[in-house]
């Protein structure tokens, strides 16, 4: 009698087990079921005349099916899996913008740090955010894509876009000159012939967290060139490190030269 109770018992709970994996599995497809397809977004935001308001302002909402089929996230992700908030065709109330730092925290955070971000923060000419420089939400290809304005033959181009600009650089208080100087340079110019090792803007002064070049943590802080110079020039910046110029920046002599004030910074020759 013992035996069958327990034999009893053990088929209850394996039932009951069993029950609750199938209401789980239930539940979940019911959920998939129900969740909104990019067809079923596109039937609306692939109107290229779809609009709304924002602060007086028209906004799209068109969104390219085929720039958004063959982007990074248009990859991995449904329209629902970033705007989480959307549950059905007709909105009830406005979505909520998304924000990259969702799942790019660690670059938002660096990001927070540089000065974009602080030129943003204290109002005046806009400063790069992340669509700038990455593109549209929609339409972000991979840094190793040719075609990414991320892409290391199209940095430069990319940060020209503002850098290069004269009266746009000149209304926060800046110059275009440096833009202009490296694009005559020896890196610039490897790069406009296709070098994939020549320096470009990130290399030397960071992607996310561009600091001044007074900012200790910059990579283009004096004492810093020499390393960061040696990222690419490794011989040479050892050789540096043991002349008196670089024992002189060992000790933190900020009278001992350093690699940029000899060859020039983004005007550097041969």
């Amino acid at each position: 009698q013992k035996r069958l109770l327990v034999v009893v018992n053990s088929a209850r709970k394996f039932l009951s087990q069993t029950l609750l994996v199938c209401l789980f599995v239930w539940a979940c497809a019911a959920h998939a079921e129900n969740k909104l397809k990019d067809k079923d977004c596109l039937s609306c935001h692939s109107d290229p005349t779809l609009t709304t308001e924002f602060k007086g302002k028209p906004v799209s909402l068109y969104v390219d099916e085929n720039k958004e089929k063959h982007s990074i996230h248009g990859g991995m992700f449904a329209c629902v899996d970033c705007h989480k908030d959307v549950k059905s065709l007709v909105h009830e109330t406005t979505p909520q913008k998304v924000r990259c730092a969702q799942c790019h925290a660690d670059a938002q955070t660096a990001y927070s740090h540089s000065l974009h971000s602080k030129i943003n923060k204290m109002g005046g000419p806009q400063a790069a955010n992340c669509q700038d420089c990455h593109g549209g939400a929609h339409e972000i290809l991979a840094a190793d894509d040719a075609k990414s304005p991320v892409s290391h033959d199209n940095i430069p181009t990319t940060c020209g876009r503002c850098h290069g600009q004269k009266f746009l650089m000149e209304s926060s208080g800046q110059s275009n000159q440096p833009f202009v100087s490296y694009q005559q340079s020896v890196h610039g110019l490897a790069v406009e012939k296709g070098s994939k090792k020549a320096a470009v803007c990130t290399d030397c002064h960071g992607a996310h967290e561009i600091l001044a070049a007074n900012d200790q943590k910059s990579p283009i802080y004096k004492f810093n060139v020499p390393q960061t110079c040696g990222k690419c020039h490794a011989e040479v910046s050892q050789t540096f490190m043991k002349s008196i110029h670089g024992q002189g920046i060992s000790r933190g002599n900020g009278l001992a030269p350093v690699c940029t004030d000899c060859h020039g910074i983004h005007s550097r020759s041969e």
